[in-house]
């Protein structure tokens, strides 16, 4: 260590210049990030409802639409409240990237055998309005409260256009749904997330560093290698990806949050041993005891974040992988940068006293062992109560623009996020026998209380109601004739030339009932797809694989330990703390009915990657200690004394720099908070009572 120390003191100015260039080269790299929102972010690899959604976007378009409803005083029905409807779908259709809408009000309305021009309503063809919305039925004019809604179908391009509408239609109460408006509002609330959530965490974990080391300096010193691994962490996703999404927004506090938690073991020893050393031999001794430690640490919260790749989701694994990289460019930055910092600067210690230290202390011994086991024994039965039902309506917290929108679509209509049954054949799909296929499968869909839209009830409804037959054409040349009747809005349901069509389905409520409810009503050759399935497909495997996921990064860690200690007891007794964490963890979203999710997922891997590195300071430092000392108890209680304010200070500099998340509008956030917080708690706990309690067993014996 001496030599390295001496390395640094000789090349330490050559150094800062290097990192002043790597700090330019990852700024550049933010300029180049772009916002990635879309929802199948979270689809499994090889996802069949990803594949036949894809189908569906390369023959109609757009795979995806708003559900714009309106609030009217006046009475739809009017003249002046059916004038009011066309106008604003004048305007729906005038913006820019608008590839078209469904109106309540068809610009051509069949009377017998022929169409009449109703694109402006007047005194003329009023009453033939009227009575034609009344023959057919429509529910996208309802009444409720004592409010008239009136709700239109946009289908959009790729170019966002949420702004647009919401400018247009200003002058009037209007409410957002649909999955392309979830898609725009996770753009907007992503750009909020970025500017504002690492800055906090920096903010966060720097006031808690501070409590622990008291000097202002010191405490910059330490948060500086955390600060310099996120900034490279955004930068390389510039370079890299070019894009960043609600997975990888995480990335960079991770790297703020966790990748801090060195920095400040490797400040803190070095002010304690620096009160009766010379700088140089502070910083000789701080190596010793905790450079080896360091190291691990952060290959096991690397190794905590790669196990993550073994769920069959590309966007986790990517996300697992900036993580993971941001976490080694933090310690990259720790050992390579931040000694020579200390070694030209002045720093003071300033004593912290710390009840909480003493608290801890006070449950070593049989006390420990006891709290343990009632931990198990209570939270056990929490894992048997885990839900996994994750859907997009359950991301946003209730006091969002976006849940408050679709509470209201929800509640006035009665429809959620969209789903669609989508069909190709090998016949002209205007075949009477398969539209009555069809629409014996729209009905069973109607009567288990979703709502149904397709081609072949609008040409039902117009053969019943216009020309007084009983339901779809009994024939393919009457379906013919009246695919001259009909609005051409049919186009955005069935392509004849390529012999597709979709049906577009709106459950009453989003849940994995529902949709298999669906999908089981469905027959060959319509196929069921939509966001919410491919969510359904991820919920349905997320946690076989999670629970492989950790035992492969317990394993791997429980391997990386046992080469480091060389001993068998050591390593075992090291990976204790954190696999009781993961029950108390686990349980606690069992209990508290949190959704294990993609992005809750996430959490396991953190904790055996943190709650590791606790352990391992723990275990390294009193190895050291113990070689030193030749006592057992004088052992411990020194180890004690040197490493419990830095892993306090951590665990809690984790869980209050997490804690920034609350401002985040996603309510699995605010989730990830809850656990972290119960997570981090356990884990120190245990790594500060359990942990030396057995290690003092194993000894005496």
């Amino acid at each position: 260590m001496k030599t390295y120390v001496e390395f640094f003191k000789k090349y330490g100015k050559r150094f800062l210049i290097l990192l002043i260039i790597l700090n330019i080269v990852f700024f550049v790299g933010l300029f180049k990030i772009r916002i990635n929102a879309d929802y199948t972010l979270f689809m499994s690899k090889n996802s069949k409802y990803m594949k036949i959604l894809d189908r569906m976007e390369e023959i109609f378009q757009s795979n995806d639409q708003f559900n714009v409803v309106i609030e009217l005083d006046e009475d739809p029905y009017s003249i002046d409240g059916l004038k009011k409807i066309r106008n604003v779908e004048e305007k729906l259709k005038n913006l820019d990237g608008v590839l078209n809408v469904i109106s309540p009000i068809p610009e051509e309305i069949p009377i017998g055998f022929k169409k009449i021009d109703v694109s402006e309503i007047n005194q003329e063809n009023y009453k033939y309005v009227v009575n034609f919305l009344s023959m057919i039925e429509t529910d996208n004019i309802t009444k409720k409260d004592g409010k008239y809604y009136v709700m239109f179908y946009v289908v959009p391009s790729e170019k966002k256009i949420l702004k647009e509408l919401d400018k247009v239609l200003q002058d009037m109460p209007h409410y957002f749904g649909g999955t392309r408006y979830l898609e725009e509002k996770i753009f907007d609330y992503l750009i909020f997330l970025i500017f504002t959530l690492p800055p906090a965490a920096i903010i966060t974990v720097f006031l808690v560093f501070k409590w622990r080391l008291g000097s202002m300096k010191a405490t910059f010193f330490s948060v500086f290698p955390a600060g310099i691994g996120a900034l490279w962490t955004m930068g390389f996703l510039g370079w890299y990806k070019g894009e960043i999404s609600i997975l990888t927004i995480l990335a960079p506090i991770f790297t703020i949050v966790m990748g801090s938690a060195d920095g400040l073991h490797f400040v803190s020893h070095f002010l304690d041993l620096k009160e009766n050393r010379k700088k140089d031999d502070a910083l000789i001794e701080t190596l010793r005891s905790t450079g080896v430690a360091m190291i691990l640490t952060t290959v096991t919260t690397v190794v905590g974040f790669l196990s993550l790749s073994f769920i069959n989701s590309e966007s986790l694994a990517e996300m697992a992988l900036i993580s993971s990289i941001g976490i080694s460019f933090a310690g990259i930055a720790t050992w390579l940068f931040l000694p020579i910092i200390l070694l030209n600067s002045e720093l003071k210690a300033t004593k912290q006293e710390s009840r909480i230290s003493s608290f801890f202390e006070s449950f070593l011994g049989k006390k420990s062992i006891i709290v343990s086991l009632l931990l198990l024994i209570v939270f056990l039965p929490g894992l048997y109560m885990l839900n996994t039902e994750f859907y997009m309506i359950d991301m946003y917290k209730n006091t969002t623009e976006v849940k408050k929108n679709m509470d209201k679509i929800q509640n006035v209509f009665g429809i959620s996020v969209p789903v669609y049954a989508y069909f190709e054949t090998s016949f002209d799909p205007i075949e009477p026998s398969f539209a009555n296929k069809v629409l014996q499968i729209e009905e069973t869909l109607r009567n288990n209380g979703n709502k149904v839209i397709s081609f072949y009830d609008l040409v039902s409804n117009i053969n019943e109601k216009i020309l007084k037959r009983e339901g779809y054409p009994q024939n393919i040349g009457q379906a013919r004739i009246l695919l001259n009747l009909i609005p051409s809005v049919y186009e955005n349901f069935l392509d004849r030339e390529r012999k597709a069509g979709r049906v577009l389905i709106f459950p009453p409520e989003i849940s994995k009932e529902s949709l298999n409810k669906i999908e089981s009503n469905v027959e060959e050759p319509l196929k069921v797809t939509g966001v919410p399935y491919i969510m359904k497909e991820m919920n349905e495997v997320i946690i076989p694989q999670q629970i492989k996921s950790l035992i492969l990064a317990v394993f791997l860690v429980f391997i990386i330990v046992l080469i480091r200690f060389k001993n068998l007891k050591k390593a075992f007794v090291s990976i204790i703390p954190i696999s009781l964490t993961l029950i108390v963890l686990f349980g606690f979203m069992g209990y508290a009915r949190i959704k294990l999710s993609i992005i809750t997922a996430t959490m396991g891997s953190i904790v055996v990657g943190v709650g590791i590195d606790y352990a391992i300071h723990f275990v390294e430092n009193f190895g050291y200690n113990y070689k030193k000392f030749k006592d057992l108890d004088l052992a411990i209680k020194n180890t004690f004394s040197t490493t419990s304010k830095p892993i306090l200070a951590n665990a809690l500099g984790l869980a209050i720099g997490f804690s920034v998340l609350l401002l985040s509008p996603f309510k699995f956030h605010e989730y990830f908070v809850e656990i972290t917080w119960i997570s981090m708690l356990t884990s120190s706990f245990l790594s500060l009572t359990l942990l030396p309690t057995l290690l003092k067993i194993i000894y005496h014996k």
